[in-house]
């Protein structure tokens, strides 16, 4: 059995990336602030070889270390770290507080930060393991109203990056996905609130459309998996060509 630790698990794509899994038959160590939405996620997973429910945060290390121990306590092993925990605020760059900005930095690469360190340890001593970070194509080019998270998104590429070059010979591979806009319940809100331009969106990705939930788990579950066995410090873009068309990016 391999065993696989998906923070952000309750909703969006950490959810894709647990049902991905389960089908496979894996082990799931599932983590989300929302324990209760984590338990209804737990309960309705088919086929996984077993799941167990973390609830924490992931910006607190001591919590993050007594989580990943907890996990260990648990399975024995870790063979798999997706860190999908995640934020983005719409706002101009003016009127971005001080606390907004950190916040970004702060769950989205703090947070991946933590688990990585604390799960690449047991890798380490395991001498194997994979760790996917969900990146972003905002992390690649810049947007209207998205500076914090543009700037979280591209800290979380070279932060793959680094990692991957020093893990390597530990036998971690470390890579992202980047992901243009994905239907999930966050952008959907952002969309809802009209924060997101759908249309120009569309307009931009050659292949005309969001990228769906499950189409971002796919690509998770190939990079955790030993078909991408000589993959390593990569970046991912699961974008419908968005990034190689050369247009100004849509907000």
């Amino acid at each position: 059995m391999t065993v696989t630790l998906i923070t952000g698990a309750a909703s969006g794509i950490g959810l894709a990336v647990a049902q991905k899994l389960a089908a496979e038959g894996c082990g799931l160590a599932l983590v989300d602030r929302d324990g209760d939405k984590l338990e209804a996620v737990a309960a309705g997973l088919k086929g996984a070889a077993e799941v167990r429910i973390y609830r924490g945060d992931v910006t607190d290390a001591a919590q993050v270390s007594e989580t990943v121990e907890a996990v260990i306590a648990d399975f024995d092993q870790i063979d798999g770290l997706v860190t999908s925990s995640g934020i983005v605020r719409v706002r101009p760059s003016f009127e971005v507080s001080a606390q907004e900005f950190r916040d970004h930095l702060e769950v989205n690469v703090t947070g991946s930060w933590f688990y990585a360190q604390a799960v690449g340890r047991q890798m380490a001593a395991q001498k194997t393991g994979s760790i996917v970070m969900i990146g972003s194509v905002y992390g690649i080019g810049g947007a209207p109203d998205r500076a914090a998270y543009c700037a979280s998104k591209g800290a979380v590429h070279n932060l793959v990056q680094a990692l991957a070059v020093e893990w390597g010979p530990l036998g971690i591979r470390v890579n992202a996905v980047a992901p243009t806009g994905v239907r999930t319940p966050m952008v959907q809100n952002l969309i809802n609130n009209g924060q997101y331009n759908l249309a120009g969106v569309r307009g931009r990705t050659p292949l005309g459309r969001l990228a769906e939930a499950d189409e971002i788990a796919e690509a998770c579950a190939f990079l955790l998996s030993d078909r991408s066995r000589m993959i390593t410090g990569d970046i991912l873009r699961v974008d419908g060509g968005w990034a190689a068309n050369g247009y100004t990016f849509a907000n």
